[in-house]
């Protein structure tokens, strides 16, 4: 997996060194059902998850330049077979909430879009967030992706909740070009 630089990011591989960061941020109650997960409920979760995640080929740790510290993760997946054909991925990520606000994972999406568009060669990603997660729309916004449409999708609990969805095409991408 390559390692992603960004003026105070790095974005590199998982590993079993960042399961206690992990496990501080994933069990608060306001960043995993803003994302669609229940908080975690012990450190032994978090490590099948982090496992998981460790697995999968394109999910990054979002690491600070300055003390190497975990504080959120950033991944492109498939999701589905029609974006499989489409040469399409989805991106998702998540965030400590005590880096909200400060610009990090605008620095961190478009890190990735550089990758998906230059590297992987992918035509086209997407972004959703619920409908309720005005941080995230923020994101989306401000690094370019173009509203499409509203869907329902699976929640922790249970229940169905509306996804506000976004593309963005590689021709149509302005962020910083290679």
């Amino acid at each position: 997996m390559k390692t992603l630089e960004t003026e105070r990011l790095i974005l590199r591989e998982l590993n079993l060194d960042d399961l206690e960061s992990f496990y501080e941020y994933a069990k608060k109650p306001n960043i995993g059902p803003s994302a669609g997960w229940h908080p975690h409920q012990s450190i032994d979760e978090s490590l099948k998850i982090l496992k998981m995640m460790i697995h999968e080929d394109e999910v990054w740790c979002i690491t600070l330049k300055s003390n190497k510290h975990m504080i959120g993760t950033i991944g492109l997946h498939v999701r589905n077979f029609d974006n499989a054909m489409a040469n399409r991925k989805e991106i998702g990520y998540v965030l400590d909430d005590t880096y909200w606000g400060q610009g990090l994972m605008v620095e961190a999406v478009n890190a990735v879009l550089l990758y998906a568009f230059y590297d992987v060669e992918l035509d086209e990603v997407v972004c959703g967030h619920m409908v309720s997660n005005i941080q995230s729309r923020r994101v989306i916004e401000k690094t370019g992706f173009i509203y499409t449409h509203e869907e329902d999708r699976d929640h922790f609990d249970g229940t169905k909740v509306p996804i506000k969805m976004y593309k963005i095409k590689k021709n149509d991408y302005v962020g910083e070009k290679r």
